[in-house]
């Protein structure tokens, strides 16, 4: 059974927080993560990802815990972690998924027909070929092919006037849907955020005895919900856009000085030391 430290849980965004926003390098946090393994702590990918990019990827970071996708669509665990075996979950592709979202094709029949009849003027992962992800975000050729695989949500670039985006925000709140801001694109997706799957996964992970200090870490607009629910919330400075408005804090809100996995690094050091 994996162990747990008890003082302390983090959970955090990674594109343009752990990761850096155009190299995706996290050697920057190399000493916080050292610290992070030495004591044990528990640290949950939280990010607009999706499954198939995280399998990969936590294996590279090193890190056997559960994740959250897809902006809190799901809390995944994976094959070789033996975490929430006693939680009803479903199964995909090895892996065990608590969904809090629809399924993307239930998403992309709407978007879709809204596009046809009321011209809303927009493109998302589901118009793009692997080769124009990869123009778009400069991700390599394999991570794109990943990043394409979505199960819960679709990342959308607006191209149409801001008059629009109001009443296409009506039309996706009719429908029980909503638009998440994140680094790069607006990720439509069910009516649920990242704050919502950390919470119940703390609940999970920690169900009796004393409850670990959250500290939760993000640079965007879709990170807001998880600041906002943690003890501590760090604000990772971004080059590329303003900081995310975090709006009734449950605990502190800080913001680094650095940027990316730098700053992510710095926060970190300063926390557990």
């Amino acid at each position: 059974m994996t162990e747990l430290s008890t003082k302390d849980v983090i959970f955090t965004d990674l594109d343009g927080t752990l990761l850096d926003h155009d190299s995706y390098s996290f050697a920057a946090a190399a000493p916080a993560l050292a610290q992070i393994a030495a004591k044990s702590i528990a640290w949950i990918l939280n990010t607009s990802k999706t499954s198939a990019e995280l399998h990969p990827l936590s294996q590279r970071l090193a890190n056997p815990y559960p994740y959250i996708v897809e902006n809190g669509a799901a809390v995944v665990v994976p094959q070789s972690c033996d975490l929430l075996a006693d939680v009803e979950m479903e199964l995909i592709d090895g892996a065990r998924h608590k969904r809090f979202a629809p399924h993307r094709g239930d998403i992309l029949v709407l978007l879709h027909r809204w596009r046809e009849d009321k011209g809303y003027k927009f493109s998302g992962f589901s118009d793009f070929d692997v080769a124009a992800l990869q123009e778009i975000t400069g991700l390599d050729q394999a991570d794109a092919e990943l990043a394409l695989r979505r199960d819960y949500s679709e990342p959308i670039c607006w191209e149409d006037s801001d008059e629009r985006w109001l009443q296409f925000c009506e039309d996706l709140k009719s429908a029980g849907l909503q638009a998440l801001k994140g680094g790069r694109f607006h990720h439509i997706m069910g009516p649920t955020n990242k704050g919502v799957a950390m919470s119940w996964l703390v609940s999970c992970l920690y169900p009796t005895g004393a409850r670990p200090r959250v500290i939760a870490l993000g640079d965007s607009g879709n990170d807001a919900a998880m600041l906002a629910a943690a003890d501590i919330g760090v604000v990772i400075r971004s080059e590329h856009h303003p900081a995310p408005d975090v709006k009734n804090p449950q605990g502190k809100i800080m913001c680094t000085e650095q940027y990316g996995p730098a700053g992510w690094n710095e926060a970190l050091l300063n926390l557990l030391t």
